[in-house]
């Protein structure tokens, strides 16, 4: 994970909990609120960590892009904002 991504899913130190399976898929109006925020902050080192960690989950076809990845970093950039 990258560094920049600790400070967003582990403000605490440790992951957020987001029931079993992660809260399960993030739905479209969550996944496009967080397209228009990075589309706000691009250009943030942080923002662009964020769209790098997206894409990945996005490519990867083991992987969901879910609530857990999505509304953590929503919450961060929305108090950059």
């Amino acid at each position: 994970m990258n560094p920049l991504l600790h400070k967003v899913y582990m403000p605490t130190g440790a992951l957020g909990y987001y029931g079993f399976n992660g809260g399960g898929p993030a739905s479209a109006s969550q996944k496009n609120y967080l397209r228009a925020l990075l589309r706000r902050h691009a250009g943030d080192p942080t923002a662009e960590a964020i769209r790098d960690y997206m894409n990945q989950l996005r490519d990867d076809p083991e992987e969901v892009i879910d609530v857990a990845s999505v509304v953590p970093a929503i919450e961060w950039l929305k108090r950059q904002t």
